[in-house]
């Protein structure tokens, strides 16, 4: 039953690294000890006993950090204190990183152990001839904390960038929500291209930049080092991020289909999703969504282009699909 599977209850987190980071940060800023970790399992002594939590727990803390502790920069700050730790939580991940070809070898790296260093948001990209658009998705059931973990994971990814590449890249950022009050703190940690209030959460990056050599790249290093991340690595999906995987590679399974593959009963499933605050037909229309998005909105592909690259063989089919998922017909997609 979900086989190498992370849910939102999984005890797979050392306390040393994302909840001492967060502990450190908010008790630097004077929050109370007691009342930071109240309710969330957590104890001060876990940061040296390396125990194990879970992605719940951790969700927990990073509620209590944001009730206790004020000021616009905590996730940011977060996002730059897990890549300035790294090197001591996962040192043959930062060898596979700092020796691969260039930043496509980097993202290759970050997506075989996303699910192990950051398991609150995952990614799926989508390629043109000049760009490559990161999708990013919730992977574990966010809910309130999904705004703080944007911010952390962008500010983490950028920070990464200047590991690899040695300089920050020409990332783009494309948020769903208004552009935030705190607008320093966003230019500060991610560059000044930033878009709001767009449809689709993702990072837009040109393929020019993706390909800058790394100035420490080594072949044989590189796969020494990833072989060796990989045989560490415990879970490779989350729940959301398997699913999601199993119906991209065949859009059309059902629940129970999807059951079946990860060996569990129908309701079962229902239920795990339930725990992470979606259901199975929200995860099929974010995929359709997402790529109704790209297609239609970014790509403005005509009706039979994007109902082939969607896999609908009756382009009324695609229409409908497309109207439930995003809101929009087709035309209105393309025209927003």
């Amino acid at each position: 039953m979900l086989s190498g599977c992370l849910t939102n209850k999984t005890k797979a987190f050392n306390a040393n690294y994302m909840a001492s980071n967060l502990y450190t940060l908010a008790t630097a800023r004077g929050a109370n000890k007691d009342k930071l970790l109240h309710g969330t399992g957590i104890f001060t002594d876990d940061f040296t006993n390396n125990r194990l939590l879970s992605a719940k727990q951790l969700l927990l803390l990073i509620q209590n950090v944001q009730h206790l502790c004020t000021g616009n920069d905590l996730a940011f700050q977060f996002g730059h204190s897990l890549v300035n730790t790294i090197d001591i939580e996962q040192p043959d991940l930062v060898a596979a990183l700092k020796s691969a070809s260039n930043f496509v070898g980097c993202m290759r790296v970050l997506s075989i152990i996303n699910a192990q260093i950051f398991p609150f948001m995952s990614a799926h990209t989508f390629k043109d001839r000049e760009h490559v658009y990161i999708v990013l998705q919730d992977s574990i059931g966010l809910r309130k904390n999904q705004r703080f973990m944007i911010e952390a994971c962008c500010t983490a990814l950028v920070a990464i960038s200047k590991i690899c590449v040695g300089r920050r890249l020409k990332f783009s950022f494309l948020f769903p929500f208004l552009r935030p009050k705190h607008i320093y703190e966003y230019e500060e940690n991610l560059g000044s291209r930033l878009t709001f209030c767009h449809p689709m959460l993702s990072i837009k990056i040109p393929i020019s930049e993706l390909e800058i050599p790394c100035p420490g790249r080594h072949l044989g290093l590189n796969r020494y080092a990833l072989k060796t991340v990989i045989n560490k690595r415990l879970y490779k999906f989350s729940l959301m991020d398997k699913i999601r995987s199993q119906l991209r590679s065949k859009p059309n399974l059902s629940l129970p289909e999807i059951a079946t593959l990860n060996g569990l009963s129908p309701a079962s499933l229902k239920r795990a999703l339930k725990d992470h605050h979606i259901s199975f037909q929200q995860l099929v229309d974010e995929l359709c969504c997402q790529e109704a998005l790209y297609y239609l909105h970014i790509q403005k592909l005509k009706n039979e282009q994007s109902a082939t690259y969607m896999r609908f063989n009756d382009v009324n089919n695609f229409r409908r699909a497309v109207k439930r998922c995003t809101g929009l017909t087709p035309s209105e997609l393309r025209q927003a």
